[in-house]
C-alpha cells in the first residue's frame, strides 16, 4: 500500500507516520510511506498514481490542504483523503473533496486507528484483490497492487514490492501453484523464474523487462515475442491504470 503524509510540522508528521506504520504492521500490510512538509513536495512525489491514501494537514505553509487533495485526485482519482488538522472549523471544507475522515490533531492517537480500520474494511468490501499466502500455520494477504514481481528461488517463492531486492515475504511453493486469478488480473510470467505485475512494467526490450523501481529481469528468448505482445495488448486496454 502506498501512503502519503503531508504536514508542515515535521515532528507531527513523524508521529503520524509511526502510528500508521504500527497499524499496518499489526495487519501484516506492507507499505510505502512518503512524508512531505510542503504541498509542492507532495505533488512532486514520483508515481503519484500508485498512492491509495493521503493523510494531509489543511493549513499548510504554502498551500491549502484542500487544494492539495484536489490536485492529488488528478493523479490518483481513487485516493482516500484523510485530513488531520488542529482546527475544527476546516472540517466542512474537507468534505467538499469527499474526504474519508477529518480528525483533530489532539485526537490523532485515539482516532486514527479506527479511521484506518474503517478504510481497510471499505477497500476489502469493494473487491480489492489479494494474494493469500499460507505458511507455518499463519496467513498473510498481500494486495495485488503491492506486488511488483514473484521470483522462484529453489523451493521458495520470493514476493517483491517497490523496494528493489527486499522481499515483502518468502514462502515455500512454486510459481506453477499461483492462483489463475492472479494472471487474470494483470500478472505475466516472463521466464522460468519470474512473474511480474504488468502495472509496474516500464518497458520490455532486448530480452529484458524493466520495472518501475529499476529492477531488470530476463525474459524467455523462446517466448519473448508472445510475452511482449501480451504486455502491449494489456497496456492498450489498461493504459489509464499503468
Amino acid at each position: 500500500m502506498h501512503l502519503l503524509i503531508c504536514d508542515d510540522d515535521a515532528r507531527f508528521a513523524a508521529r503520524v507516520e509511526q502510528k500508521v506504520r504500527d497499524e499496518l504492521a499489526q495487519r501484516g500490510i506492507p507499505a510505502q510511506i512518503t512524508v512531505c512538509t510542503r504541498g509542492e513536495e507532495a505533488l512532486a512525489t514520483p508515481h503519484l498514481e500508485l498512492y491509495q491514501v493521503a493523510l494531509l494537514d489543511v493549513d499548510l505553509d504554502t498551500m491549502n490542504g484542500i487544494s492539495l487533495g484536489r490536485q492529488l485526485r488528478q493523479s490518483s482519482p481513487d485516493i482516500a483523503l484523510i485530513y488531520i488538522s488542529a482546527y475544527l472549523e476546516f472540517a466542512p471544507e474537507g468534505y467538499t473533496v469527499n474526504a474519508f475522515r477529518y480528525i483533530l490533531k489532539r485526537d490523532m492517537e485515539r482516532m486514527l486507528p479506527n479511521c484506518l480500520e474503517a478504510l481497510f474494511r471499505e477497500k476489502t468490501a469493494s473487491g480489492r484483490k489479494v494474494l493469500t499466502i499460507r505458511q507455518n500455520r499463519t496467513e498473510m494477504e498481500l494486495p495485488y497492487d503491492s506486488i511488483y514481481c514473484l521470483e522462484s528461488d529453489l523451493r521458495k517463492v520470493n514476493v517483491y514490492g517497490d523496494v528493489p531486492h527486499q522481499p515483502l515475504c518468502s514462502y515455500y511453493g512454486k510459481l506453477t501453484d499461483l492462483p489463475a486469478e492472479l494472471f487474470e488480473n494483470g500478472f505475466l510470467r516472463v521466464g522460468r523464474s519470474d512473474v511480474v505485475n504488468m502495472r509496474y512494467i516500464r518497458q520490455i526490450s532486448g530480452y529484458k523487462v524493466t520495472l518501475r523501481n529499476g529492477v531488470e529481469l530476463s525474459v524467455s528468448r523462446n517466448g519473448y515475442a508472445a510475452i511482449r505482445a501480451t504486455y502491449l495488448e494489456w497496456k492498450g486496454q489498461f493504459s489509464d491504470e499503468s
